[in-house]
């Protein structure tokens, strides 16, 4: 059971971080694209450099979760 709350919480935090990511990068690149975020390799060149840095940020916050003994596992 604890596994489940470890995972769910691993997810909220993904997606609260992929959230503001969003929030703080969508003008700069819709502005340097332009047109061109139309197209899906500009769109998916955006998201997989997204996922990248986020999945790394999510898992630097567990690793301090963990290491302040907040998370257990």
């Amino acid at each position: 059971m604890e596994k489940i709350w470890v995972i769910i919480i691993a997810i909220s935090i993904f997606l609260i971080i992929t959230l503001i990511y969003w929030k703080f990068t969508r003008e700069t690149i819709n502005t340097k694209y332009g047109k061109i975020y139309k197209i899906w390799g500009a769109r998916t060149f955006y998201w997989q450099s997204a996922i990248y840095t986020i999945t790394g940020i999510t898992f630097l916050i567990l690793v301090i979760l963990k290491w302040t003994d907040i998370l257990t596992f």
